[in-house]
């Protein structure tokens, strides 16, 4: 098959620092919390499910050198929120990722350069989520997106951006408001829950250790659940993915051309059927 590749273009992406983002807003159970934004754990007084963290007001992400650190969990040094937000289950909850301007207009908390997929998760606490050790927390997967398509527009032709495809991460914020839906599952028991969820770059080509992550993490109590139902198979955030898995080593400007990756790294969807096909930009929830 014929190769696309950029020349040329690696040493600007690279250098690129706008693509540092995190949630702003959190919505569930018709209710609206903030993110945990500040420049050191402290309790914010907003009663958010959103997870503290030392992330720091640069939003500086989680590299790819630490799959198996702690970090990977719910970002830097994270800790539980003391609070919960009720999600009755079978309803959408909703992430609202930081990103201002637009494609080569003064953007801040994102960058057109950067692509990559987005993979929601959840964990039970088997308990007060406030107390749950993370590193213990076991995780199964209930929404991805990855390489859609190749659309025309910036994302697959031109001479700024080339072959790199439109991914899920440009459908949350060059089509999505920077807004990403994901439905709480109906098939699983009430109780409370870790919802992790992220969104991350390959951008920067090269070692796995160089891609960059931005998980976050909220507790959240399921309401009207399959109660007695099974919880699908899990595992530990620091076992989800590896540095031999192959988006991960994904060639962003040298690859078959129109290959696409529906699929997150990491486990499979817990619940398939409940993945939507895509047919038009701002369809990006399940």
């Amino acid at each position: 098959m014929s190769k696309i590749f950029q020349t040329g273009l690696l040493a600007v992406l690279i250098a690129s620092v706008a693509g540092h983002t995190s949630v702003e807003q959190f919505e569930a159970g018709g209710k609206t919390y903030p993110g945990f934004r500040q420049a050191s754990k402290q309790d914010p007084g907003n009663q958010s499910p959103a997870w503290w963290t030392n992330q720091g007001w640069g939003y500086q992400p989680v590299f790819g050198d630490k799959l198996s650190h702690p970090d990977i969990i719910a970002h830097k040094d994270a800790s539980p929120s003391p609070y919960t937000a009720e999600a009755p289950a079978g309803s959408k909850v909703t992430f609202h990722w930081h990103h201002e301007g637009s494609c080569g207009a003064g953007e801040d908390g994102w960058d057109c350069s950067h692509h990559g997929f987005t993979a929601t998760y959840l964990a039970p606490c088997n308990g007060d989520c406030k107390n749950v050790d993370k590193t213990k927390l076991e995780f199964f997967k209930i929404h991805e997106s990855a390489l859609i398509d190749y659309r025309p527009g910036r994302f697959s032709q031109g001479s700024k951006q080339g072959q790199v495809g439109y991914w899920g991460t440009d459908a949350i914020f060059y089509d999505g408001g920077n807004a990403q839906s994901v439905t709480i599952p109906n098939q699983i028991p009430s109780g409370n829950y870790v919802l992790r969820t992220e969104v991350m770059s390959i951008h920067n080509n090269g070692d796995v250790s160089q891609r960059q992550f931005w998980p976050q993490a909220f507790n959240i109590k399921v309401t009207g659940g399959k109660d007695g139902a099974q919880l699908p198979a899990s595992k530990k955030a620091t076992e989800l993915y590896s540095a031999n898995d192959a988006l991960l080593k994904w060639d962003l400007y040298w690859h078959d051309a129109g290959k696409t990756i529906p699929n997150a790294p990491g486990p499979a969807l817990a619940f398939p059927s409940s993945k939507v096909t895509r047919s038009h930009p701002r369809d990006f929830s399940s």
